[in-house]
Order: structure tokens, then C-alpha cells, then sequence
């Protein structure tokens, strides 16, 4: 955390600084730091963000502090608190414990922990509750011995439809293919496929005592509408397009000039001894990694981050390489950019009035790094 904040304020030191150009074939990215008016409040700074959500209009920003369970809506366009919201953690409008939470058109709430979503409704009233494990519609699609995989699957921003991975609970096991469902329809589909067979490559299990303590794997990111599936993972320069009514599968592959295009395959292991165990993983850090293509309603481009270890200092001080890479509408790419090396790859990012929101920790003190893109129609 501390190693984070420092390497950014060494670049981006001042709410006031004057932006940084950096260029692209075919797009600029200017860059600058702003704060938010936390109005006194402490703010939940954590989890960098991890659990928000960015609302339809893109006008509010809503982050959870999972301590107090409490929704902090914070106004994007003047940079300040607006409302903090008291939430239950238990009972019949309780949100439980969520990894994930999608804010919805209609002023209501999807709090997701992966095994169970909670529609919200503007009024803070649960209206649906639906655990992936237990609804019979879900069951009978799954085949015997199959299961979601709760490390990657997607839900729908109008909170609609969730995709993922169905599987047997062995790491070592490839997918069997993808899982989607109408979470309104209580109908849904399995598209058995092993265009995702590669996603084990390189796979690190931790077992002691006969036991999984834990594993390592190539992480799947799910975009589910009503017609398409959009997925992509973090160890391939690819994004895949699953069109439902068609029963298709189109895969667009992208070429970088400034990161690998994969990451070289390996055999998956199982590791009986910790440290060896986290020796491999961090060998497998280094990598090229590929984060999620996050959509900008405004424009219709998707922008992704990647990474890649770029030297290193000394014995153990790694110095990486973060790159943002555009796609339009048709998914074709429309160019790619380094940023600055203090620039650190993020968990995740918002978008908000076609600018990108990273967050910055300054003095505990919410921040955003904020890139603005600029296209160029040639």
C-alpha cells in the first residue's frame, strides 16, 4: 500500500499539476490527479475501490465501506461527498458480505458476493435473492458434478443476466464451458466449448495436509447481455464475442508493441510447500497481464490496462510497464499507449464523462489519477 501511494505521488505529486502528454498512433492520454471533498467524513480507502460501482448517468460514484456496511455516494462531477448511506449486513434487506456491487437505472442495487446476488431496490428493500448454488433452474441446466466458478463469472450492468465458467471443483481440471443465465426469466443456457481450455495453463494449486489451502489461476472476465457474451482473460491479448442467438464464437486477436501478447504456457502444479508456492506465483506475476475492458457508454470505446515486468532494481525491487489500449465500437483496436513508470497498473477503473478514474490514496485522502483520452479521426 505505502510502496503504491509513493510511487505515485513521485509522478503526481500536486492536485495542481499540469497534465502530462502521452502519445499514441491514433489517441493522446493527458493525465492529472484530483482530490475529493471527503466534507469531514473518513472515507473507506482499503480495498483501492475494489467494491463500487459507477451509476448509469456516470454521475455518482458509490463505494462500500465493508466495516460499517456502509454506501458512500460520492458526486463526480464536483468531486465531493454527497451521502453516506447505512446499510444492514444481516436480515431480510441484509447485503451480506459483497465482493461486487452494480448500481441500476432504476436507483436500485445488485450486491453480489459470488455465490449469492441481492437485488436492492431504490427504497433499500431486498427484492430478489438468488444463490447460484441452491436455485433448481440453475441446478438442472448444470451437468452432474458441475459447478459455476466463483472466481469468474459477470453480471450484467442492468444486473439482468450473469456468464461464467461451469466446471468440476478440481483447479487441475479444464473448463467444460460457459454458463448463461436470465436472472429475471429464471431461464438460461451451458455453451460447451474449449475456447477457454487455456486458462489452465499455468495453473499453481497449494495443497497441505491433503488439503487446497489456495491456487493460482488465469482470471475470466464476463460482459453478459440478452444476445452476446463478451469475455476476455488476463493472459491473452484477445477479446472474445459468444452471440447466443447464432450459437457463434468470434475471437478478436490484438498485437502489442509494447507488452508480450500472451503468457508463455507452462504445466500446471501442484505445490506441497508454501514458499515454493509463493516463489512460483510471483515468478508468474512478472508476466504479461491483462486487466478487464471496461465499456465507456458515452463514446461505445472500451478501454483495458495491461502489464508487464519491465527490469528490475537491484536484487527485488520490480520496476513494471503499464500500458491502456482502446477498442471502438466493432472491437478493433484502435491504439495503444505507455504511461509514465510511475503509473501503477490498477485493481480497477471507472469511467465518468469519457475520462478514466483510477484511485490514489494521498494521504488518506481519496484521490483520482484521471486520464483523459483524446481520439484522432484520421
Amino acid at each position: 500500500m505505502n510502496k503504491y501511494i509513493f510511487l505515485l505521488l513521485t509522478v503526481l505529486s500536486s492536485c495542481n499539476r499540469p497534465s502530462e502528454e502521452v502519445e499514441a498512433p491514433t489517441f493522446s492520454i493527458s493525465i492529472d490527479t484530483v482530490k475529493v471533498d471527503s466534507r469531514g467524513e473518513i472515507l473507506f480507502l482499503n480495498y483501492f475501490l475494489d467494491i463500487s460501482a459507477v451509476d448509469p448517468s456516470q454521475k455518482f460514484l458509490y463505494n462500500m465501506n465493508m466495516m460499517e456496511s456502509v454506501l458512500e455516494k460520492i458526486n463526480l462531477e464536483t468531486l465531493s461527498l454527497d451521502t453516506l448511506i447505512q446499510l444492514d449486513r444481516e436480515g431480510p434487506n441484509g447485503i451480506g458480505s459483497p465482493f461486487k456491487i452494480i448500481a441500476l437505472e432504476n436507483g436500485g442495487f445488485v450486491f453480489s458476493n459470488n455465490y449469492t446476488l441481492r437485488h436492492m431496490d431504490a427504497n433499500w428493500q431486498v427484492t430478489k435473492q438468488t444463490t447460484l448454488a441452491r436455485k433448481p433452474y440453475i441446478m438442472d441446466l448444470l451437468p452432474e458434478g458441475k459447478s459455476i466458478s466463483v472466481q469468474s463469472n459477470g453480471i450484467s450492468m442492468d444486473g439482468k443476466y450473469l456468464a461464467g465458467i461451469y466446471e468440476t471443483s478440481k483447479m487441475s481440471d479444464k473448463p467444460d464451458g460457459i454458463i448463461w443465465i436470465d436472472l429475471e426469466k429464471e431461464t438460461g443456457k451451458i455453451i460447451p466449448t474449449a475456447a477457454l481450455d487455456f486458462i489452465r495453463d499455468n495453473n499453481l494449486t497449494l495443497e497441505l495436509d491433503g488439503k487446497k489451502r489456495g491456487g493460482f489461476s488465469t482470471a475470466v472476465f464476463f460482459e453478459p447481455s440478452e444476445d452476446k457474451i463478451l469475455f476476455s482473460t488476463t493472459s491473452k491479448n484477445m477479446l472474445m464475442v459468444y452471440d447466443i442467438p447464432t450459437d457463434s464464437l468470434i475471437t478478436k486477436t490484438y498485437e502489442s508493441k509494447l507488452t508480450s501478447n500472451e503468457q508463455k504456457p507452462g504445466e500446471a502444479k501442484t505445490i506441497t510447500d508454501i514458499d515454493e508456492f509463493n516463489k512460483l506465483r510471483q515468478e508468474n506475476l512478472k508476466k504479461v497481464t491483462f486487466g478487464p475492458w471496461n465499456l465507456d457508454h458515452k463514446t461505445g470505446y472500451r478501454w483495458r490496462f495491461s502489464k508487464e515486468l519491465d527490469h528490475t532494481v537491484g536484487e527485488d525491487s520490480l520496476v513494471f510497464k503499464t500500458v491502456i489500449t482502446a477498442i471502438d465500437k466493432n472491437f478493433e483496436q484502435i491504439g495503444e499507449s505507455q504511461l509514465p513508470s510511475d503509473f501503477i497498473f490498477p485493481n480497477n477503473f471507472r469511467i465518468h464523462d469519457g475520462m478514466i478514474y483510477t484511485f490514489l490514496n494521498m494521504d488518506d485522502e481519496l484521490a483520482f489519477v484521471r486520464l483523459k483520452p483524446s481520439i484522432r479521426h484520421e
